[in-house]
């Protein structure tokens, strides 16, 4: 795991590559790699690392790599799980290796089958940026799910890529500038969509594409080598089958992701994913594993440490838990300088405490990110399915409302319950992109003008041609619902924070459940293997059914979000509600005041507005830093 930036030039007149520029950029990213650094310019490429070692601890793993004819050189960020698959090819084929790091494997394998070869054998989380020499071609690729981040800046004459934002203030053309135009996508869902970020001229590599770049004239070729895809199932598996099917696909998954030559941990959130992870993960490590989970103080129905503390005794894992109170709510800053743009996810405060409490023990943790879009665990997909059902008979669909007066919206229980049904009834005659995209609205349209004006909207196109393309292939409803996830909220928020927390403390998170042989299995699933009435992913409830006692296994899905109802009523968080309505959400973002204020009045005298109020919050303090 690393952090990787560069710069190539092809205007003419300006020379080559000003090294101390890349040096720049790449001590920008110092957190995410303190064990190793280099550097390499020549001409108009320059190119730059810092290293998180954990494949090959040796002086054979450093970075920038070369070929041993010395036309290709790559730096390389992520792990390649199967990349020993591909080494024993390449030997028998002849080369010659100096250590066991997956970037070696990778750099000779790109000067042995290519670019589109090369994609095609490997299999893991990465961005990479690969020095052609004899093509005079810079190559830059990143994952299939965008696991790992590849930003792009472009200027005249230039092109810099980076892992994180950060690094173009050294490129040569300043610090990014805000984009003022992506507030509204995230006042919207509470992230900016892809390819876009919140600063100007600044965009993200799509996952699962290559892009090629012409060292003499700048020319840009680029192109997709992955594409989701369900795999293709035999029609006569009964529910037997598919059960003996997927639990041979997830041991394989994550044996294969327990690869290093550090210690390896798991975090533990009390759910149905991180417990599988934790329990198939235990046979295959030598001694018992360390777990780690987060709680929070003063009670909490999200609170999920006392099912968190009953697997790790199941499986006998050495068990950390760590605790929060309202206060953490007062300490955004680093939490939102390290994710560099506003995630309007309460999640983000726990995961970085858990990030940091976590690289105390390991350098290394699995992860159950991504169970819910490949799996279908989210509920929505149970309610998106039955609304696809009663879309045709609109008129019982209607017939319901009245049994559901208006909630609040955020309760537990029966009346949780009843507002999902309310939720529901309000929206089963949207279309289905609109549908889908209630699920995350913050603030409806008008609330959004009221707080900053017209802003346009770049979230439902986005969401629309997702649909659009996945309704082409075939897939069905809750299919659609996935890959919409897999593209969007995923991407956009949850491998963003699971990427930028953790590698702000150094420590690499690995996410199995996102392998691409897993997701395509689950997303091939028959329906009724993903969703039902007593709970989703039914399938990984009969597996883990054989290990774990059933109060895991019957449980529900509670999140892994704040309690932001509550602690936004809190007393330690006044001097924070005090600051939105005349900080730098008005001063440099031209927010309305009086809209803040309402917004926060409401939620005081009784609306359960949590996550507005935690939208507002970390977008107060990312403005701050970047207003």
């Amino acid at each position: 795991m690393c952090g990787i930036a560069g710069i190539v030039k092809w205007r003419s007149g300006d020379g080559g590559v000003d090294p101390t520029r890349v040096q720049r950029m790449v001590d920008a990213l110092t957190h995410r790699g303190p064990d190793d650094q280099g550097v390499l310019c020549q001409g108009g490429v320059g190119i730059g690392m810092r290293r998180l070692a954990i494949q090959d601890l040796s002086p054979t793993g450093h970075q920038p790599m070369t070929s041993d004819d010395g036309s290709v050189t790559v730096v390389f960020n992520g792990e390649l799980y199967d990349h020993l698959d591909l080494r024993s090819r390449l030997i028998a084929e002849g080369q010659v290796f100096r250590g066991t790091s997956d970037t070696e494997t990778l750099v000779h394998g790109y000067g042995r089958i290519g670019i589109d070869g090369l994609l095609g054998a490997i299999n893991g989380m990465f961005a990479f940026a690969m020095l052609d020499r004899r093509r005079r071609k810079l190559v830059l690729a990143r994952d299939a799910f965008g696991v790992k981040p590849l930003y792009l800046r472009r200027g005249p004459g230039q092109l810099a890529f980076a892992s994180e934002i950060r690094a173009f203030a050294h490129d040569g053309f300043g610090r990014p500038s805000v984009d003022p135009a992506l507030i509204g996508s995230y006042l919207h869902v509470g992230w900016v969509p892809s390819p876009k970020t919140a600063f100007a001229g600044v965009t993200k590599l799509d996952p699962g594409t290559v892009l090629e770049i012409d060292l003499d004239t700048g020319a840009e070729e680029s192109r997709v080598f992955y594409r989701l895809a369900p795999e293709r199932l035999d029609a006569n598996l009964d529910s037997d089958d598919l059960l003996a099917q997927f639990r041979q696909r997830l041991n394989w998954v994550v044996r294969r992701q327990l690869i290093s030559d550090v210690p390896v941990g798991v975090f533990l959130s009390g759910g149905l994913d991180s417990s599988a992870i934790l329990t198939v993960a235990t046979p295959h490590l030598a001694k018992a594993p360390d777990s780690f989970s987060i709680g929070f103080d003063g009670g909490s129905r999200r609170d999920e440490t006392d099912a968190a503390a009953t697997i790790a005794r199941a499986v006998d894992s050495r068990h950390t838990v760590l605790s929060l109170d309202p206060t953490t709510l007062g300490d955004l800053a680093p939490i939102q300088n390290a994710l560099e743009e506003p995630i309007a996810d309460s999640a983000i405060v726990p995961l970085w405490h858990l990030c940091r409490g976590t690289a105390a023990h390991v350098k290394v943790a699995l992860s159950g990110e991504g169970g819910d879009e490949a799996l279908g665990g989210y509920t929505r997909y149970f309610w998106g399915y039955a609304a696809s059902a009663l879309s045709t008979t609109p008129g019982l669909a209607r017939g319901f409302r009245p049994l559901f007066p208006r909630l609040a919206p955020r309760s537990s229980g029966i009346l949780n319950l009843a507002r999902r049904v309310g939720k529901f009834v309000e929206t089963v005659n949207l279309p289905e992109a609109e549908r889908y995209l209630s699920w995350f609205q913050l603030f409806n349209p008008d609330e959004r003008e009221r707080l900053v004006g017209t802003t346009p909207d770049l979230v439902t196109p986005r969401v629309q041609g997702i649909y659009d393309r996945a309704r082409s292939d075939g897939l069905d409803v809750v299919q659609r619902m996935q890959v919409v996830d897999i593209s969007t909220m995923l991407l956009d928020n949850l491998m963003v924070k699971a990427d930028k927390l953790s590698m702000a403390h150094g420590l690499e998170v690995r996410v199995p459940l996102l392998d691409r042989k897993l997701v395509e299995l689950g997303l091939a699933l028959p329906v009724s293997a993903k969703i039902g009435v007593r709970g989703n992913k039914p399938l990984l409830r009969r597996l883990l059914a054989e290990r774990l006692p059933r109060s895991i296994t019957r449980g529900g899905k509670r999140g892994f979000e704040l309690p932001v109802d509550r602690w936004f009523r809190d007393p330690g968080t006044t001097l924070l509600r005090e600051r939105l309505s005349s900080g730098a959400l008005v001063r440099g973002l031209g927010f309305s005041p009086v809209a803040v204020r309402d917004v926060v009045a409401r939620h005081l005298s009784g609306d359960d507005l949590g996550r507005q109020m935690f939208a507002l919050a970390l977008l107060e303090v990312w403005a701050e830093h970047n207003c």
